[in-house]
């Protein structure tokens, strides 16, 4: 093997991608050995997605049921039609044929959608969008490009159901004729038709979801909104929604019954919230604020906040809208219009609500002129109750006024950084009786106190918009305010955090962040004796959440420590991953400060065989590793759920507590399945990389560069599963610090101290050897563990590329319980050969050495890393959903991705790959 030639090409590798990187009872029993792998079909996708990496394209008919995961990036081609209910259907049998043939495209919690520029996303009727992100991990749709600043680069996102539609000039329900309806939707020439009888219909969920860059331009009045709702029903639900920069309007529904809380509206060049057609429903906390830095509307457009267009001739009496808790900001872009504009024989009371910034007046209410005679005959129907605005030219444009009229007033409006109005005025002495339209639905609003979308005295960061939003849209990027906590102390530029969390807290993007010490999250690492006292520490637990693209520096003797019971939500994203290193600048120090302990309920099994952690009490307080603060850990619980960790970057942490007592950079102390693992880089750490003391969380997407001990560990009856592992030891380091020994694996369960329920299944990992790690070999599975490990290479090894040890348990010499390893497609660029010891897995399926090349992508060259057919990949059974993502190729990364492509491409910290 020439070392120097890898070396040398993994060098170059480093100086091409360095512009690349970016700021109840737990199992057991004996093991049992795995049955030997038969091949499967090469992996395949439906015929509307393709991939090349970790990038996968969808275009066309989505005609079954899929779910995007969020662990890879998504490209939206075309027009993507979800179902093909937007045809004709003129009899009962075509209806039900329709929902019997509905499906359901699913959008996993922080999926990263980007969108081509012909590209829609059209869910027909009888089909229907999963779309259910979390505050700290919602869902993104945008342009192909870098950043949210654009506008009008792809099209958007078109609802479309079964319930009722009216038409124009007040010509009845869209059923009214036929007892069907098959109404044509605007949007262009996709969109087909839409609208039933079914006002309760569902078309599934949409929470915690940002629409970016959208509005398409199909041909004159017929754009795409950033959300259009076409005929949707109220079991539809639809709340935590941003809509940003769409050329057209930010939500408009046609007919349908679907109710709305919690939208966000910023910087859509049209109408915000446009409603016609006989829309039924109610709408409740809107932040709408127009592009601040725009002077004038792009063509056509007349950018007015609320649109309800019912005008003359095409007037739809049925529309009928109730709407309260909106806050309203105009800017120079919207100066032309007024702040709403009500029209045609509408019906809409809006409550508690405030406008700012109008160059001309608040409202204006039109009538109808329904015969084209030039007087109106059909007046709008219009409500205003605690409705204040800021608005140059008066409230009312023209002589028609609200009725009823209570307690509006043209008044000074300011907003603090929450965009809680501060006047008096927004707050009432008494909640108005908020009535909802009656469109079928249980829908009530919140009695509400006080004007506007966000209740005064309300922090910035615990307003409902603060963390889920997209930043720099209603503050400045880096804007949101640290709240203030005994544990928590700040200047202007930096926040200090020590001691114990003991409430729920967010490190914002706002500040540089210093922990200092130990900083305990929540205290569930005290000895818990009684389910008394286990239900206490849960009821007791806290949650630390960390914004996206925070740095957190720490002290030499920093370690962050959460513990079971309380959960960390350090939900980062490619473009903007979560930092921890220590003091000084840069990542090139090692054993600077400690590292992140996660801990949990799930279980633990004790050494020499003793059996899971809860045996003999029926409770857990397991020691853990790393230091006096540690304290005790487990339980009976595989499901346990400690957080989320996704991209993360833990660097020159493995502060030494003492003998075979240091901190790994992610240590997990039975932490259970219900916990999210994925795109963590530990690097330079004086200890272990990632390194699991039992428990069952399963892991994909980890880098792991320049540890100085182990890279993979784990022990005490871990049972679970890691796919898509690239390993690199330091290329600059000589030797180990102490007494490390570097191996890239290592399950360690020796001899007395055997723990035979450690169960692990091991997927695509690349693993490079340096001058560091020469003593050692590439993998040590010792003592009675069970282990297989598939599709994996080893390059740049001196020695053997996998040691097996089985266990002498009794201390007389002999090995008496075997490890259960098994070897699928495994390649090495090892010196010594394969296997130490003359143990050899079984199954030994596939395993070769020879030369081993990575290319800039870590992806391998050679042809041995080409499969005929993915492995039949059985995931370790620890309770949890987790399947293998079929693989037909050998090593972290599919050949033939480009480097910028890679998974780890953007995220991970520069020059460290």
């Amino acid at each position: 093997m020439k070392r120097e030639n890898l070396l040398g090409l993994i060098c170059s590798a480093s100086v091409l991608l360095a512009a690349c990187g970016g700021g109840g009872g737990g199992g057991g029993g004996d093991p049992t050995p795995t049955p030997t792998p038969t091949a499967t079909p090469p992996p395949t996708e439906p015929d509307f997605v393709s991939c090349a990496g970790n990038t996968c394209t969808i275009s066309g008919d989505v005609d079954e049921d899929y779910t995007m995961v969020a662990s890879r990036s998504w490209i939206l081609d075309d027009v993507v039609r979800v179902g093909a209910g937007n045809v004709s259907a003129t009899t009962q049998a075509a209806v039900d044929a329709i929902k019997a043939a509905g499906v359901t495209l699913t959008i996993e919690p922080g999926t990263n959608i980007k969108a081509t520029d012909d590209a829609s996303l059209l869910v027909t009727r009888g089909s229907k969008i999963n779309a259910n992100g979390t505050a700290a991990a919602p869902i993104t749709f945008s342009s192909l490009d870098d950043g949210f600043d654009g506008e009008g680069e792809w099209g958007g996102v078109v609802i479309q159901g079964f319930a009722p539609q009216f038409g124009q000039g007040n010509s009845g329900a869209c059923s009214e004729a036929t007892g069907f309806c098959n109404v044509q939707g605007e949007g262009g020439d996709f969109i087909g038709v839409y609208g039933g009888t079914d006002a309760a219909d569902d078309s599934g969920v949409f929470r915690y979801v940002r629409i970016a860059e959208g509005g398409l331009i199909a041909g004159p009045n017929n754009e795409v909104n950033g959300l259009t709702l076409q005929g949707v029903g109220h079991g539809t639900t639809i709340e935590y929604v941003q809509v940003h920069a769409n050329l057209d309007d930010g939500v408009e529904w046609f007919g349908g019954t679907v109710n709305a809380r919690y939208l966000v509206l910023t910087s859509n060049d049209d109408d915000d919230l446009d409603y016609d057609e006989g829309y039924q429903g109610n709408v409740q906390y809107v932040i709408v604020r127009k592009n601040p830095t725009k002077l004038g509307p792009t063509g056509s457009n007349d950018p007015r906040m609320i649109e309800a267009n019912s005008s003359d001739a095409d007037y739809t009496p049925q529309t009928n809208a109730v709407l309260a808790n909106i806050t309203a900001i105009g800017s120079q872009v919207s100066k032309g219009e007024p702040g709403f504009r009500l029209r045609g024989a509408v019906q809409s009371t809006i409550y508690n609500t405030a406008l700012v910034d109008v160059t001309q007046q608040c409202v204006r209410i039109d009538n109808a002129d329904t015969d084209g005679d030039g007087t109106t005959d059909v007046d709008s129907v219009i409500g205003l109750v605690n409705v204040i605005g800021d608005c140059d030219a008066g409230f009312y444009r023209g002589s028609n006024v609200a009725n009823p009229e209570t307690n509006v007033q043209d008044t000074t409006v300011t907003l603090d950084d929450a965009y809680a109005v501060t006047q008096a005025a927004a707050q009432l002495g008494a909640p108005a009786n908020i009535v909802p339209v009656a469109n079928g639905s249980s829908f009530t609003f919140d009695q509400t106190d006080y004007i506007g979308a966000v209740e005064p005295g309300t922090a910035a960061n615990e307003a409902w918009w603060a963390g889920w939003t997209l930043p720099g849209t209603l503050t400045e990027a880096d804007e949101e305010e640290p709240a203030a906590a005994d544990f928590v102390s700040c200047t202007a530029t930096v926040c200090t955090m020590t001691g114990d969390v003991t409430e729920d807290y967010v490190m914002v993007a706002s500040r540089q962040w210093i922990i200092d010490d130990v900083v305990r999250v929540g205290a569930g690492n005290v000895s818990a004796t009684t389910q008394a006292q286990v239900d206490a520490i849960k009821a007791a637990g806290v949650t630390l959440t960390i914004r996206p693209g925070v740095d957190i520096r720490a002290t030499n003797d920093a370690s962050l420590l959460v513990t079971r019971g309380s959960k960390l939500i350090a939900a980062g994203t490619a473009a903007a991953p979560i930092t921890f290193s220590s003091l000084d600048d840069g990542f090139d120090g090692e054993g600077e400060w400690g590292g992140v302990v996660i801990q949990g309920f799930a279980p633990q099994f004790g050494q020499g065989n003793t059996g899971a952690c809860s045996l003999a009490t029926g409770f857990c307080n397991v020691q853990g590793e790393g230091g006096d603060f540690i304290g005790v850990y487990g339980g009976d619980d595989p499901a346990d759920n400690s957080g989320i960790i996704r991209y993360v970057r833990i660097a020159e942490g493995g502060l030494i507590a003492g003998p075979n007592n240091e901190v790994n950079g992610l240590t997990l102390q039975g932490v259970g399945h219900g916990t999210q693992l994925e795109f963590v880089q530990v690097h330079a750490n004086l200890d272990d990389g990632v390194e699991w003391f039992g428990g069952t969380v399963n892991a994909r997407y980890l880098v792991l560069t320049s540890n100085d001990d182990d890279d993979l560990d784990y022990d005490e009856g871990y049972q679970g599963n890691v796919q898509y592992v690239i390993i690199r030891k330091n290329p600059t380091k000589a030797d180990p610090s102490g007494s490390n020994d570097p191996r890239m694996i290592e399950a360690n369960s020796s001899d007395a101290d055997y723990t035979p329920q450690t169960n692990a299944a091991l997927a695509n990992i690349t693993a490079i050897g340096a001058e560091v790690s020469d003593g050692e070999p590439g993998f040590r599975l010792r003592g009675a563990v069970t282990t297989t490990i598939y599709n994996t290479a080893l390059a740049n090894v001196a020695q053997q590329c996998v040691r097996i040890d089985n266990a002498d348990t009794d201390g007389d010499g002999t090995a008496d319980v075997n490890s259960v390893i098994g070897m699928v497609n495994v390649i090495g660029d090892c010196d010594a050969g394969f296997y130490r010891n003359n143990i050899v897995a079984d199954p030994d399926t596939n395993t070769a050495t020879g030369t081993v090349t990575i290319d800039a992508a870590y992806a391998v060259t050679e042809a041995a890393a080409q499969l005929g057919a993915a492995p039949q990949m059985s995931p370790v059974n620890n309770g949890s959903s987790f399947t293998f993502d079929p693989t037909d190729y050998i090593g972290a990364v599919e050949p033939g991705t480009a480097a910028g492509q890679a998974w780890w491409a953007g995220w991970t910290l520069p020059g460290t790959l």
